[in-house]
């Protein structure tokens, strides 16, 4: 064998184990920015809304000097009442109630966005360089096809 060929496939063999660990490096640190990325905490969004309050009803009657059929129809009219009360204010707890679970959504939705970006960004590669990221391959690449131009010279 040449001293040529020799020089050759001893580069060959320095960048194949020097990809290699490369290779090795990088995926240490993939692993290493990986434990990184989910130790993370992720933005929480909160409601707006607050919470609900006890709706409070009162009754306040008489019974004094009223005849039989006064308090029958004072007892009708405060039923009335308290339907139309009690309409009024299931309407209101609905309204209440729908808009605190509206809030509730968007802020779960917004939570979850952001951290599903941030999860793409990260398996997309979006922090790293085009080298960063293959180096090791390509170096044991160029490793490989020196060995292989040392053989063929070796080989003439």
């Amino acid at each position: 064998m040449s001293t040529a060929a020799i020089t050759l496939a001893s580069l060959a063999a320095l960048l194949e184990v020097w990809g290699i660990g490369l290779a090795v490096k990088d995926i240490r640190a993939a692993r290493r920015r990986l434990a990184e990325f989910l130790e993370t905490p992720g933005a929480v969004y909160g409601s707006a809304h607050g919470t609900l309050g006890a709706p409070r009803m009162t009754a306040h009657g008489t019974v004094e000097g009223q005849t039989l059929e006064q308090r029958v129809e004072a007892l009708e009219a405060a039923q009335r009442a308290l339907r139309d009360e009690l309409d009024r204010r299931d309407q209101k707890v609905t309204e209440r109630l729908s808009k605190q679970l509206q809030g509730a959504l968007k802020s779960v939705e917004d939570t979850s966005d952001e951290r599903f970006k941030k999860l793409r960004d990260y398996i997309g590669g979006s922090q790293q360089s085009f080298w960063a990221s293959y180096r090791g391959p390509v170096v044991l690449a160029v490793g490989v096809i020196v060995g292989l131009a040392g053989n063929i010279f070796g080989a003439l």
